[in-house]
């Protein structure tokens, strides 16, 4: 039976070419009403022109993304609802990162994440109120792995992930679906950066018809998860976290400590894969800590003689303790914190114990004055952990623009801003290491935290081009997702939660990955807790590869769901946008009937 899409109301972003114009054309020709947006009055009125000589219902819309309510305004006055939301409008500004100006950054993340949440808050009320909803968000490979002079991209693509996931968990009891994809297609984007042979084997025909099946009412449940999909070749990717490595937390739990049971934080020999917060046992981590032995300590021990950190966020939490366990190993320190008392309290504290310190008391955004603090006391530096953080937690009804604009502000425009002012000195003296800050939010989502976790995903997106960028010069980034007590989280957990998870017990990582006795982790995502650790990665399933001879259709999604999302023998673990891409490529000969696609 073909899915008809008569009665629905589909917007659609970015849609007057490439991706955008192949879903309108599509959902038309399915009996949907289409709202085709594009900044480019004449090419949204071409596609609506072709949809209305077929027979079809579509009108154009010019707004910017970022005015959600004027895009999602058009649907309403023209057909008196919306159904569907796809977010698809994008734009690129590659640069290499020394060389990215604020405003490349800006106009990424203003077109993929502030435009993805105003036209989606704009939607969602009309999504709750008729208990139906689906959303399609965009992402990429150069979000999920990271891609070389991508560094804008990748923060907002991986951005849109952490988003998905929370909306799905928000929108469940309403019917309201959010799917994240990472469709590799031609474009007016993509042509610019692939080779034109490439460009021919990946149309956006053979990305739509998945679209179209996870957005009809007897689709599949797509909810939350996210797909890779191109050239007919289809996958999910979910998150593999590592069996891990439990320490027990008294003073023997170093960096020193951290190094020395390595092999056991990365071994994947007994994964797990988690779909929320809740699947972290806390309990049964603190249990374990508490009966483990005494740590063995790696020689020569971890130290940071010489070598200056800069911490920002460091007034309290994990930022002072940071703070403290660098000068008790010997670096000199630069406190940052917007809190004057904050910062002077632990600069205070590292002074009495015989250690160096400064501070820096401005917001995280202003990386310069942050980096002019330690070359101005210090000389240099050598280590940025960019650990400032706020909470504005609120449901993504009642959620304002200011709540979303100020938490990605200092989450994720503040981390970009301190690795540009370092990155130079970096780069010169080929040497630095770079420590960013994630959430389990950001990696499974959860609900009340849109915005938190559209930046702490955005995090990580960053970090891994930063250490794609970064190789040759010796720089290191890695990511952690921390679970402990601080001012941030004393608002929603219970008093022995807070006592039971310290920030003394996140610090041995952090200072392990960023000494000189890392000289090749990075790019890397941990997730940390009470004693335990762990490092996450992607695992992809085997997916399902059609025909590439002519496009598959939404039923046939259907028809293969299983193949598509079950994580078999089959399933990989793609580290790259290469390695990802390459199973895609495979497919280009897929011609005749339909076959598995090969690993």
């Amino acid at each position: 039976m073909s899915l008809s899409f008569k009665g629905h109301t589909v917007v659609i972003t970015g849609a007057g070419g490439g991706l955008g114009k192949t879903y309108s054309l599509l959902f038309a020709s399915r009996g949907a009403n289409v709202v085709v947006n594009d900044f480019n009055g004449a090419a949204a009125q071409s596609v609506v022109d072709q949809i209305a000589q077929a027979g079809g219902k579509a009108v154009v819309n010019t707004s910017s993304v970022t005015d959600g309510e004027a895009v999602i305004k058009s649907a309403l006055d023209a057909f008196g609802g919306v159904t569907i939301l796809i977010n698809n409008a994008g734009i690129l500004r590659d640069k290499g990162f020394k060389n990215m100006s604020d405003e490349e950054w800006d106009q990424i993340t203003a077109v993929h994440l502030k435009g993805a949440f105003a036209c989606t808050k704009s939607a969602w009320p009309i999504f709750r109120k008729q208990k139906f909803g689906r959303i399609i968000n965009t992402a990429s490979a150069a979000g999920l792995y990271g891609n070389f002079g991508q560094a804008n991209y990748s923060a907002a693509k991986m951005g849109l992930v952490g988003f998905t996931k929370t909306l799905a968990f928000e929108g469940a009891k309403y019917n309201i679906m959010s799917t994240v994809i990472a469709p590799m297609a031609a474009s007016a984007m993509t042509e610019t950066i692939m080779p034109p042979e490439m460009l021919a084997n990946l149309q956006p025909e053979f990305v739509a018809p998945f679209v179209a099946a996870v957005c009809h009412p007897n689709g599949p449940d797509a909810s939350g998860r996210i797909f890779e999909v191109g050239a007919g070749f289809i996958a999910e990717v979910r998150w593999e976290q590592s069996k891990g490595a439990m320490f027990k937390t008294d003073a023997t739990f170093t960096p020193s400590a951290v190094k020395a049971k390595w092999s056991e934080i990365t071994d994947f020999s007994q994964p797990k894969h988690l779909n929320s917060i809740a699947d972290i046992d806390m309990k049964k981590i603190h249990e374990a800590a508490l009966k483990a032995s005494p740590n063995p300590q790696a020689s020569p021990e971890v130290r940071f003689d010489g070598k200056t950190v800069i911490v920002t966020g460091a007034g309290a939490g994990l930022g002072r303790v940071y703070a403290l366990m660098y000068s008790k190993l010997g670096a000199n320190v630069v406190v940052n914190d917007v809190s004057e008392k904050g910062a002077k309290s632990v600069v205070n504290e590292i002074v009495k114990a015989g250690g160096h310190a400064t501070t820096a008391i401005c917001s995280a955004e202003d990386g310069e004055t942050i980096v002019k603090a330690a070359l101005d006391k210090f000389g240099g530096v050598h280590v940025l952990i960019a650990n400032a953080g706020i909470l504005r937690d609120k449901s993504f009804t009642a959620m304002s623009e200011q709540e979303w604009d100020v938490v990605l502000a200092v989450h994720l425009r503040g981390t970009y801003k301190c690795v540009k002012a370092v990155w130079p000195i970096f780069q010169k003296q080929k040497y630095g290491r770079i420590l960013t800050t994630c959430s389990p939010t950001g990696v499974y989502g959860n609900f009340g935290q849109a915005n938190y976790a559209t930046a702490k995903a955005g995090i990580t997106g960053l970090t891994r081009t930063l250490a794609i960028e970064g190789h040759k010069y010796n720089i290191l980034a890695n990511v952690i997702a921390p679970t402990a007590g601080t001012a941030m989280t004393e608002t929603v957990w219970p008093e022995e939660m807070l006592k039971a998870f310290t920030p003394d017990h996140i610090a041995p990582l952090v200072g392990y990955v960023t000494s000189e006795d890392n000289n090749h982790i990075s790019g890397c995502l941990f997730e940390l807790s009470g004693g335990w650790i762990a490092q996450a990665r992607w695992q992809r399933s085997g997916g399902h590869g059609f025909p590439a001879a002519k496009p598959y259709t939404p039923e046939d999604v259907i028809a293969k769901w299983k193949e598509i999302t079950v994580f078999d023998e089959r399933a990989t673990h793609p580290t790259s946008t290469s390695e990802a891409l390459q199973q895609i490529i495979e497919n280009f000969e897929n011609k005749g009937d339909e076959v598995k696609a090969k690993l």
